[in-house]
């Protein structure tokens, strides 16, 4: 990682790239370890969403070829997976695919209350502390600015102290904490922080 750090850092929105490799790829599509108990294990998150992903709601960071994490975000009701019902069945089968497919929907419904919604944020263990996520939440807030909001949104679990502190200090502030949200009540999601960040009069 020395040789790689010495390299300057870029942004690249996912849908400019002339072609995505495999590790990025993957990096990106076995996100989502918030949602195992319906999309399963790292791997099987890969196979249902690997050919859903929407690159252009995809920012990536690079040193030379290496990629060393990305942003995902959401806004006009699209983010950075639209996946069918055929993965789902494939995998579990017609019933049980079924079931998994309408809870993620259900997921990914409940996050259009946001308008610029920070959806997912993730560097590589060897590429922190180096000011990549810093870049690229900078280059999220400008997305969000060129897509007419003027704040940026987005949920953190309560237990991820780390995080949080990352968030507030590039200028996210917490809105509220969400114990149980509706649908806390028949699934396992964890308590989650919201927090917003005003894009008037920031950089």
């Amino acid at each position: 990682m020395t040789e790689i750090a010495q390299e300057p850092l870029r942004i690249v929105l996912g849908s400019g790239l002339p072609e995505r490799n495999e590790a990025i790829t993957r990096l990106i599509a076995s996100g989502r370890s918030s949602l195992a108990f319906i999309l399963g294990d790292e791997a099987c998150r890969y196979r249902l969403l690997v050919r859903a992903i929407n690159w252009d709601r995809i920012l990536i960071a690079y040193r030379g070829p290496t990629a060393l994490g990305y942003a995902a975000f959401k806004h006009h009701r699209r983010g950075p997976f639209s996946p069918g019902f055929g993965p789902f069945r494939d995998e579990f089968g017609r019933l049980r695919g079924g079931v998994r497919y309408l809870l993620f929907i259900i997921t990914e419904y409940r996050e259009w209350y946001y308008g610029f919604y920070l959806y997912g944020l993730h560097v590589i263990k060897p590429a922190r502390h180096q000011g990549v996520a810093t870049a690229l939440l900078t280059e999220t807030f400008r997305q969000a600015r060129q897509a007419g909001y003027d704040r940026v949104e987005l949920e953190v679990q309560v237990k991820n102290q780390s995080a949080q502190q990352l968030y507030i200090q590039q200028g996210f502030v917490r809105v509220h904490t969400t114990p149980m949200n509706w649908l806390g009540r028949l699934l396992p999601f964890p308590a989650v922080v919201n927090m917003r960040r005003s894009l008037k009069s920031q950089p």
